[in-house]
């Protein structure tokens, strides 16, 4: 196994960011940080929402109803 240096690791962090449709903001007060499009952020959330139904489903919790309607939405297309 190959130790992977702060630079091989940064240009790796890179090139997935941009796979994944993040772009970087450099500014005032924005200490470069990565966005990725609104939709993607929703679909995620969706997910989790739908992840913590099955869960709670099987803990036998009661699941929160905002949660249950987040489960429901269809992801945006990007």
């Amino acid at each position: 196994m190959s130790m992977m240096t702060a630079q091989e690791s940064e240009r790796e962090h890179q090139a997935s960011a941009a796979a994944a449709g993040e772009r970087k903001v450099d500014g005032i007060g924005s200490s470069n940080v990565s966005h990725r499009a609104a939709s993607y952020d929703r679909g995620v959330q969706i997910a989790a929402a739908q992840l913590r139904l099955v869960t709670d489903r099987r803990l036998g919790k009661t699941t929160p109803e905002w949660v249950k309607e987040l489960a429901q939405e269809e992801p945006r297309a990007s």
